[in-house]
């Protein structure tokens, strides 16, 4: 929920919206790491004083938790929904790994936000890697439902399993998120994405 200070309260500046704060943080982590970005940096951005971002979010751990869940309902949902809604498997892949790619092929970030965080040394990390394997097993558990669907009406075939897929799809798409952090080129890796398509859904029945 986007709430817009009127009132100002000690140390927060009028107007400040805690999401756009929120989203700068997700951009800045997302970039440079969590050793690379201090709350100095991040008040600095969002044009509030550095008491009024702790009072907002926590320490700097607590807000690179807060980012993370950030980041998951700003990018990874609008993506998993865009699947849901096609009704083509075919391009219901096809449009997930291209949508991965380009989010983590980005001009200024490039990865993903979430498997950087949990490889970061927050005093939270604990709590981001677990919230990451609980993120990684639902989005496998959708595949492998909607693989299973498919199965069902006969435009998949029963080998391998939806189970098995499902979680091949989270393994492909988080290798091209590593491969684009290591600097592999956005048309490469798009091009390689397609390709992995008829891997995990077979071949147009």
């Amino acid at each position: 929920m986007v709430t817009n200070i009127t009132k100002r309260a000690p140390g927060r500046p009028k107007g400040f919206i805690l999401d756009e704060a929120l989203d700068r943080a997700v951009e800045m982590f997302w970039e440079h790491g969590y050793e690379g970005v201090d709350v100095d940096r991040i008040a600095r951005a969002v044009n509030v004083t550095k008491p009024a971002l702790y009072r907002a979010f926590g320490d700097k751990s607590s807000l690179l938790l807060k980012a993370v869940e950030r980041y998951t309902i700003t990018y990874g949902a609008p993506i998993m929904a865009s699947f849901q809604a096609e009704p083509d498997i075919h391009k219901a892949v096809t449009g997930l790994l291209e949508a991965t790619v380009n989010l983590a092929s980005g001009e200024a970030r490039n990865g993903c936000m979430m498997v950087a965080a949990a490889l970061g040394q927050s005093e939270r990390v604990t709590e981001i890697r677990a919230y990451l394997a609980t993120g990684l097993t639902t989005a496998a558990d959708t595949f492998a439902k909607r693989f299973e669907k498919e199965m069902k009406a006969g435009r998949m075939s029963r080998t391998p399993s939806a189970k098995v897929r499902g979680r091949a799809l989270v393994d492909l798409m988080k290798g091209l998120q590593l491969r684009a952090k290591a600097g592999i080129e956005r048309d490469q890796l798009l091009q390689d994405a397609r390709s992995y398509v008829a891997l995990i859904v077979g071949e147009k029945i």
